[in-house]
């Protein structure tokens, strides 16, 4: 069948949609709330050459980029010839999968007329796969959990018995972890579903499928190439150095970003070595999280596919924190890996300065993951989300408490309260966080909860993981504006009133209070230049104090709240 642009069109819509339909399948059969609310799951959808066809739109931004490596390294392992209806694949390695042991990435063959004509796969982030758990403090890989090398899980639509009884000795709630891999199982089944339902319906066999596939990812190359096109050929550089993670200081990250007509490469040498935390990165996951903020800001409306990835290359030295070997320790990696999309941006700013969003107080991500023994024995693992604001644009405010670079969810409270022994005192946004300019940072948000006690509580200590940001406005790497606009603020993490660092485990026993308050993002612009009526709106909104409309945007509001137009114009021209 010929596939002319109309065809070729509905066609890219159809295959789009049925990565979506799998993620909602994923959702519905998922047992943890980190599926079903949180969203830190793929879908994909492969052609028979393993070449990405589509992705969930609900899908954590990391895997899109990694998803086409995952399956690749899965095609090495099983020929196509060696696989049959019902099979399953599956790793958790951090080399060949998406970087840490706590994403499961499970693939299954798609079957048309006998024959294989395309993959799909599903990587869901699990709470827990033995080990330490949720620490920085491991030394290797050894201490992080069970690692499962290229397996065959499902073999003719049967669970390998083995791989049961290995997860089900190693895991501390192996009936939550197996819901969660038969729901991936599902996403996969409901992906293959769909893609033989449009084949049928359509007539087409699996040559007209890789043509489709060729055709698709032929346009997402050409499109992301004309736009870096239009950047100006040269060597862009930016260096930050991180703020302390756990016990390890003065982490730096070096980049230098070359156009040269349409194509990009980032280059990292000069970046910090390995570190003795579990926060070293493998290259899987420096590649993506590089090549995503390119995309972002250069091409934002083109569905990705392999197509996407062509026109960007990445290089990180092997054996640094960006491209790490075994056995170097990985849970926390996105304590790192979150801030390259940041750190590219600052590059790609030099640039395209006003072109480029401001910082967000989300990035790193923040997740806390909780374990103890319930009272009546059994043991729980459990986590919760929070985010910080994004950073503003030239053309509008950053969005409040949401999530960048990992477009996940947050864990709404009740469901935190009714999976864990915790009780929320507060959750809400921070006045004055979002960094001044002439369009605002987003609002962060801040937290506190205590651990329950009596029958609602632990039975002793609950251990407690953090992953955050320490990204302080006088830290050397603050959420930074852009073109004159403010840091965002307002960070802090607290355990009885008393500072503690991220990374390390906590020991949490009842009546205890953990707080913690994420920035706002960085704004852009100057603040003087701000509509005094936007500052007003703020005021009475309660993003920005009274005290704050003066300090950062020269602003002058009556006791009314309204504008003060000559104490304003004064305000401001002493200012100029």
């Amino acid at each position: 069948m010929q596939l002319d642009s109309v065809l070729t069109q509905i066609l890219w819509n159809r295959v789009l949609s049925v990565a979506d339909e799998a993620a909602t399948g994923l959702i519905r059969t998922s047992y943890s709330s980190v599926v079903r609310d949180f969203h830190d799951f793929a879908c994909g959808l492969f052609d028979i050459e393993g070449n990405l066809l589509a992705h969930s739109t609900k899908t954590t931004t990391a895997f899109i980029g990694v998803m086409p490596y995952v399956m690749r390294n899965f095609l090495e392992h099983f020929p196509v010839a060696d696989l049959q209806p019902g099979d399953a694949l599956i790793t958790n390695d951090p080399w060949q999968g998406t970087g840490h042991a706590y994403d499961l990435c499970i693939a299954s063959p798609i079957f048309h007329k006998d024959a294989i004509v395309a993959f799909s796969i599903c990587i869901v982030h699990h709470l827990d796969v033995g080990g330490r758990m949720a620490t920085t403090e491991s030394k290797d890989m050894y201490e992080e959990g069970l690692r499962l090398p290229m397996l065959k899980l499902y073999r003719a639509g049967e669970f390998d018995p083995a791989i049961r009884q290995i997860i089900r000795a190693n895991v501390r709630e192996p009936d939550k972890m197996f819901g969660d891999m038969r729901a991936q199982i599902v996403a996969n089944n409901v992906c293959g579903r769909g893609l033989v339902s449009m084949l049928e319906d359509y007539g087409l066999d699996a040559r007209a499928l890789l043509a489709l596939s060729h055709e698709i990812s032929s346009r997402s190359e050409a499109s992301l190439r004309a736009k870096i096109a239009e950047v100006p050929d040269g060597t862009y550089e930016n260096e930050v150095t991180l703020p302390t993670i756990g016990n390890v200081s003065g982490i730096r990250i070096k980049v230098a970003l070359t156009v040269q007509g349409d194509s990009i490469v980032i280059d990292y040498a000069g970046s910090s070595g390995e570190v003795a935390a579990a926060v070293n990165t493998t290259f899987n996951m420096t590649r993506s999280y590089s090549m995503y903020p390119i995309k972002l800001a250069l091409d934002p409306s083109v569905p990705n596919n392999e197509g996407s990835f062509r026109p960007v290359t990445v290089k990180a030295p092997e054996g640094s924190l960006l491209n790490c070997r075994p056995p170097a320790p990985t849970w926390g990696r996105t304590m790192v890996c979150h801030n390259l999309p940041e750190i590219v941006f600052g590059a790609l700013a030099k640039a395209l300065p006003g072109r480029i969003m401001a910082g967000s107080g989300a990035t790193p991500l923040v997740f806390t993951y909780f374990r103890a023994k319930r009272m009546d024995g059994r043991t729980y693992v459990g986590i919760t989300s929070s985010m910080g604001g994004l950073g503003a644009n030239a053309r509008t405010d950053g969005p409040t408490a949401r999530g960048f670079p990992y477009n996940v969810g947050n864990i709404p409270i009740e469901t935190a309260e009714n999976d864990l022994p915790i009780i929320y005192l507060k959750k809400e946004l921070v006045p004055d966080s979002g960094g001044p300019g002439r369009n605002r940072g987003g609002l962060g948000q801040t937290f506190e909860f205590v651990v329950a006690d009596g029958e609602l509580g632990p039975d002793g200590p609950m251990v407690v993981g953090i992953r955050g940001s320490g990204r302080k406005p006088d830290s050397p790497y603050p959420v930074f504006g852009r073109l004159g606009g403010g840091v965002g603020r307002g960070e802090h993490l607290m355990l009885n009133d008393v500072e503690i660092p991220h990374g390390p485990q906590q020991a949490l026993r009842p009546g205890d209070r953990l707080s913690m308050a994420l920035p706002g993002g960085g704004g852009f612009g100057l603040a003087t230049e701000r509509e005094p009526e936007r500052v007003a709106r703020d005021v009475r909104l309660g993003y920005v104090s009274v005290q704050a409309a003066l300090d950062d945007y020269g602003v002058v509001l009556d006791a009314a709240g309204g504008i003060d137009a000559e104490a304003t114009r004064k305000a401001r021209a002493a200012r100029a």
